[in-house]
């Protein structure tokens, strides 16, 4: 097993690390969690996009390229297109 970039799965792997992994926060998909937060001071987006988010992200995936079910974790370095504040 062997933790890879987003951008290295197949497009179907992509697919399901997108419908597995919805805490995600990109200008594309915003979380359930989001919503409940601050009104005073919004929490921004931490990727432009899907994508952005996919080019920024390691998954540990097994030797067949699918992604383990072992892990259910990913490790992304958020990039703020918008800002933090």
């Amino acid at each position: 097993m062997k933790q890879v970039p987003g951008t290295e799965l197949s497009v179907e792997v992509q697919r399901d690390a997108l419908a597995r992994f919805v805490h995600r926060y990109t200008a594309e998909h915003k979380p359930a969690w989001a919503y409940n937060l601050n009104p005073h001071k919004p929490y921004r987006p931490q990727f432009a996009s899907d994508a952005d988010w996919l080019a920024n992200t390691r998954f540990w995936v097994r030797a067949d390229g699918s992604l383990s079910e072992r892990h259910r974790y990913c490790s992304s370095t958020p990039t703020w297109p918008f800002g933090q504040e």
